[in-house]
């Protein structure tokens, strides 16, 4: 049986340049999707730590595909392979929009492809936010 995976996207009123920075420089993944340690190259670390996730272990991943500013592909420990796809729209108030398409390549249970998509959604949804000037305030780790 064929890996299932789980696409989730969304159209963004910004430029593609302004919103591809937002999946490469640590600070700016941190506000919107897990705290980040990223070596922005192909063979860089792309380290997330789940602070709102409890009991969600770290994903540890490595960068397998960049080309700026359309694609990411991260291989990762747990959550199988993450590409971050950005194409650029006509339109929005700049004259340009850009539609995130996340793919993510499962390693378990297709029955979590749902849930899976709508986190994908949600995170996506935290992006926007944070291109409007609006991060995710996570919870501290205790020590």
């Amino acid at each position: 049986m064929e890996q299932p995976f789980v696409v989730a996207e969304r159209e963004v009123d910004l430029p593609r340049i302004i919103v591809w920075d937002a999946f490469i420089d640590p600070e700016l993944v941190s506000g919107w999707l897990a705290e980040a340690v990223i070596v922005p190259e192909v063979g860089g670390e792309y380290n997330l730590t789940w602070l709102h996730r409890v009991g969600q272990p770290d994903t540890f991943g490595r960068i397998a595909a960049l080309w700026t500013p359309e694609l990411l592909v991260v291989d990762t420990t747990n959550l199988g392979r993450l590409e971050f796809t950005l194409h650029e729209l006509p339109g929005g108030m700049r004259g340009t929009s850009t539609l995130i398409r996340v793919e993510v390549g499962m390693a378990g249970d297709p029955v979590l492809a749902e849930r899976v998509a709508e986190q994908w959604r949600v995170h996506l949804e935290q992006l926007e936010q944070l291109l409007r000037g609006h991060p995710v305030v996570w919870p501290t780790r205790p020590e």
